[in-house]
C-alpha cells in the first residue's frame, strides 16, 4: 500500500480551530481534584467537605446548618471565602443528575463562597430563567462585589476579553477579506484576461489564474491573517472608498490581534500562578506561600501595586494558616511601608487580639476605622471584643454602627444576629487599580507577541520579527495600489448589470455604467446584442445572490451601502467571537464555567446563524433594489 501523506492544509486550518483550546486558563479549583480543599486547616477542610456532602434537593435545613458551621470555622483561621465549595457542589449535582435542580443549594452556598464570581453569575443566569428579580437584584450586587474585591478573576476577565477580541478580529478579517476579494472578483478577471488576449477565450484561462491566486495562501497552508491581508491588498484597487476602510480596519485590527497575541504571552505566568495556589489566590483559594520577590519581580507582575499586593497576600497567608506572630510581624512591616492602610490595621488587631493583646487589638482597630470610617469591619471587630470583655457601656456605644456596618459589605451576607461566637472580619486583599495595570502597554507585549502561539497559527511563514512590518507594507501597498489605480487604467464592472469598461481616475463615479444610468434595461438594440447584454445581467445577479448566501452582507457592498455592511460584519464577528472562546471554554473548564460557557455558545450559535440569515436576505433584496432602481431586473432568461 501507499503511505498516505497528511494534507498540512487540513493540519493548519485544524490548529486554527484550537487556538483558543490552548490557551483558556483551567479553573483554579481543578488543581489537585485528588485531594478536596488541600492547603486549608484540617478544621476546615473537614467541614468544607460535610457542606458538599450535605447539598442536595430539599436538603435546605441540614444544609443550612453545615453552612453555618463552615462559616465558624473560616471565621476561626481568617477565610473569608472558599471558592472551590460550589465548584464541588456542581460537579457531585453533574455525576448525581441533579444539577438542574441545585439552585436553592447553590444560594445558600453564597454565604461560604462571596468571591466565587462564576457562582454569583451562575445564579443571577438562573434568576433570570426563573424570573426572580428580587434575588436577581441581590446576585447582581454580589457579582459586583465579587468583581470587584477579587484579584483573580479580574485577571481572568481580563484573559477572557482579550480573547473575546482576539477571535472577533479575526473573524472579521475573514469576513471582510472575502467579501472585498468577491466583490473585486469580476473586475480583477477581466484585467488578467487582458494578459490573455492573444488566446481563445482570454476569459477562461483569466478565471483559472485568479481562482489559483486566490486559493494559493489556503492550500500552502499560510496563516489566515496573513492570507487576508494578501486578499485585501489584491483588492484595492477594484475597491470604492467605503470598502477601503473595511480593508484597512481589517489589517489595523490583525495589528491588534498580534498585540493581544503579546498580552496572552506575557499574562499567561500571572494566570498559572493564580491556578498553583499563588499569591494571586490568596482570597478565595488557600494560598500555599512561597517567594513574593520571585512571583512579583517579572512580567506582568511590577510596579509598586503588585509588590504591595503580594505583601498583602502573604500577611493573609500566615493569618490563615494561625502562624501569628509571624503574621504580626508581616502587617507591622506593612503598615510602616504603606502607612494608612486601614485594612492591615484591622487584620493587625485581629491577630493581636488572638495573642492577647487586647488592648493593643483595640488601638488597631480604632485605627483601621479612623482610616475606614464606612468599611465596617473594624467598628464590627472592636464591639465583638468589648463584649468579650465585658466593656458593655462600649459595646452599645458602637453597636448602631457596627450592625449597619457589616450588612453593607457586599458580596458577604454577614448577619450580626447570627454571629454570636466572637467573629472576628478580616480584611481582604484590596485588588487596587488592576486592570489599569494590566492594560498598560509593555515593552513585554511587543517581545512575546512574537513567542505567542497567535504568530504561528495566523501569521505564519513571515519570521517572528516580520510581523509588524507586513502588516504596515499591507496598509501601505492597499493606499498606494489605489492612488495607482488613478492614473492608469484598470477594469470596473458595473454593480448594476455587471459590464466590464476600462476606467481611470474615481472608480466611485464610473462603478454604474451609462446604460444602466439611463435605464434603458437590455438596451435600445434587439438581436445578439440584446441577448448578451440580457445574458451578462443574469449571470451577474446570480453571481452576486451566491455571494450573499455565501458570504453575508456581500450584497450590501454591492449597492453601496459599505458602513451599514462593515457594522453588520463587526455584530456577526463579534457573535462568532463569542461562539469561538465560550465553545472552547465549555469543553475545557467544567463544572460552573463550563455550564454556562455551554448555554452561552448555544446562544452565540444562535445568533451568529440568524445573523448569517439576515445578511443574505439583506444583501439579496439591497442589490434587487439596485437593479430596481436601473431597470435591469425582474427578466429571466
Amino acid at each position: 500500500m501507499t503511505r498516505r501523506v497528511p494534507n498540512p492544509s487540513r493540519r493548519s486550518w485544524a490548529r486554527f480551530a484550537l487556538f483558543l483550546l490552548i490557551l483558556v486558563p483551567p479553573d483554579p479549583s481543578r488543581v489537585a481534584a485528588a485531594e478536596p480543599f488541600p492547603g486549608y486547616p484540617e478544621s476546615v477542610r473537614r467541614q468544607a467537605i460535610r457542606v458538599v456532602e450535605a447539598a442536595g434537593p430539599g436538603s435546605g435545613e441540614a444544609l443550612e446548618l453545615e453552612v453555618r458551621a463552615l462559616r465558624r470555622a473560616m471565621f476561626a483561621n481568617a477565610i473569608l471565602s472558599m471558592n472551590a465549595v460550589p465548584d464541588r457542589v456542581f460537579d457531585r449535582a453533574a455525576r448525581e443528575g441533579w444539577n438542574r435542580g441545585s439552585y436553592e443549594s447553590m444560594r445558600a452556598i453564597t454565604r461560604v463562597a462571596p468571591l466565587s464570581l462564576p457562582l454569583w453569575t451562575w445564579l443571577v443566569r438562573e434568576d433570570v430563567a426563573r424570573f426572580r428579580l428580587e434575588e436577581f437584584l441581590f446576585d447582581v450586587k454580589g457579582l459586583l462585589g465579587a468583581f470587584r474585591q477579587y484579584a483573580p478573576g479580574l485577571v481572568g476577565h481580563a484573559v477572557w476579553l482579550v480573547l473575546f477580541a482576539s477571535a472577533s478580529a479575526c473573524w472579521f478579517a475573514i469576513w471582510a477579506s472575502l467579501n472585498l476579494l468577491m466583490r473585486a472578483l469580476p473586475a480583477l478577471t477581466l484585467d488578467v484576461a487582458r494578459l490573455f488576449k492573444g488566446l481563445p477565450r482570454p476569459e477562461i484561462f483569466a478565471s483559472g489564474v485568479v481562482l489559483a491566486v486566490f486559493a494559493a495562501p489556503v492550500a500552502c497552508g499560510v496563516g489566515i491573517a496573513a492570507t487576508a491581508v494578501f486578499w485585501v491588498a489584491l483588492s484595492a484597487a477594484y475597491l470604492r472608498r467605503g470598502e477601503l476602510v473595511i480593508g484597512g480596519t481589517a489589517i489595523l485590527l490583525l495589528a491588534c490581534l498580534f498585540l493581544c497575541g503579546g498580552f496572552l504571552q506575557a499574562i499567561h505566568p500571572v494566570a498559572g500562578m493564580a491556578r498553583q495556589g499563588g499569591w494571586l489566590g490568596g482570597e478565595g483559594y488557600s494560598y500555599r506561600g512561597g517567594s513574593i520577590s520571585g512571583e512579583g519581580g517579572t512580567g506582568l507582575l511590577t510596579g509598586e501595586e503588585w509588590e504591595r499586593m503580594a505583601r498583602f497576600a502573604r500577611a493573609r497567608s500566615e493569618m490563615e494558616g494561625e502562624n501569628l506572630r509571624s503574621a504580626e510581624s508581616l502587617w507591622t512591616e506593612f503598615i510602616s511601608e504603606e502607612g494608612d492602610s486601614g485594612e492591615a490595621y484591622n487584620n493587625r488587631g485581629i491577630v493581636r487580639v488572638r495573642l492577647g493583646k487586647t488592648e493593643e487589638g483595640l488601638a488597631d482597630f480604632e485605627a483601621a476605622a479612623e482610616r475606614s470610617p464606612a468599611g465596617g469591619r473594624a467598628q464590627w471587630n472592636a464591639y465583638q471584643v468589648y463584649l468579650q470583655e465585658f466593656r458593655l457601656a462600649q459595646a452599645s456605644r458602637i453597636q448602631p454602627v457596627a450592625w449597619a456596618g457589616i450588612r453593607a459589605l457586599v458580596p458577604f451576607d454577614y448577619r450580626a444576629e447570627e454571629m454570636t461566637h466572637g467573629e472576628l472580619l478580616a480584611a481582604p486583599l484590596r485588588v487596587g487599580d488592576v486592570w489599569r495595570s494590566l492594560f498598560t502597554a509593555r515593552e513585554e507585549w511587543f517581545r512575546e507577541a512574537r513567542r505567542s502561539p497567535f504568530h504561528a497559527r495566523f501569521f505564519r511563514p513571515l519570521p517572528r520579527g516580520w510581523v509588524p512590518s507586513f502588516l504596515a507594507a499591507g496598509l501601505a501597498w492597499t493606499v498606494l495600489w489605489k492612488l495607482l489605480s488613478r492614473k492608469i487604467w484598470v477594469s470596473s464592472v458595473c454593480r448594476s448589470c455587471g459590464a466590464g469598461t476600462l476606467v481611470v481616475r474615481s472608480r466611485v463615479a464610473a462603478d454604474i455604467c451609462n446604460a444602466c444610468r439611463a435605464q434603458v434595461g437590455k438596451g435600445f438594440r434587439v438581436g445578439e446584442e440584446r441577448e448578451l447584454r440580457g445574458l451578462s445581467i443574469s449571470l451577474h445577479r446570480r453571481y452576486v445572490r451566491a455571494c450573499s448566501v455565501l458570504f453575508p452582507g456581500a450584497g450590501a457592498l454591492w449597492a453601496g451601502k459599505e458602513f451599514r455592511a462593515m457594522l453588520y460584519g463587526l455584530l456577526l464577528s463579534l457573535s462568532a467571537g463569542l461562539f469561538s472562546v465560550s465553545w472552547s471554554a465549555g469543553r475545557q473548564a467544567g463544572g460552573l464555567i463550563g455550564d454556562m460557557a455551554t448555554d452561552l455558545w448555544r446562544a452565540a450559535l444562535g445568533t451568529v446563524a440568524v445573523l448569517w440569515l439576515f445578511g443574505a436576505a439583506w444583501g439579496w433584496r439591497s442589490f434587487g433594489n439596485l437593479q430596481l432602481r436601473h431597470n435591469v431586473s425582474g427578466e429571466r432568461l
